[in-house]
């Protein structure tokens, strides 16, 4: 891997299940085109930093999130880094100061702490 790559992995469930892309395959085509572009380039981006990512969610115990907008909708991918690598937990979008779906932060720090307590493993986000 390039050393100026930052890696991007993705939360996989206790029962094997990887919700992010579970999640991206939920988005329209247009949608997902827009999501590996803006991916791509934060990967290749050193500092992340306003007004793409996003550190230290309220009430998001160490949560940051990617932001981006794709068919007139706020998308983000809440994660945390770990090790070197950002860890994506949850996929949702975002208006008016609500996710949808609504339980995304609360589910986001549940996946972090599965993560963190070895529940749960990741993988590389290569869709």
């Amino acid at each position: 891997m390039n050393e100026w790559l930052t890696p991007i992995r993705c939360y996989v469930s206790p029962g094997g299940n990887n919700k992010i892309l579970e999640w991206y395959r939920g988005l329209l085509i247009q949608e997902q085109a827009d999501a590996d572009e803006f991916l791509r380039n934060m990967r290749m981006t050193r500092d992340w930093q306003m007004p793409h990512y996003r550190l230290r969610l309220r009430n998001g115990e160490g949560l940051g999130e990617l932001r981006w907008v794709s068919m007139n909708k706020q998308h983000r991918l809440l994660g945390f880094f770990m090790r070197g690598h950002w860890r994506a937990v949850v996929g949702c979008t975002h208006k008016q100061q609500r996710y949808d779906p609504a339980d995304a932060l609360y589910t986001a720090v549940k996946y972090k702490r599965q993560i963190e307590r070895g529940e749960a493993t990741t993988v590389d986000y290569d869709f």
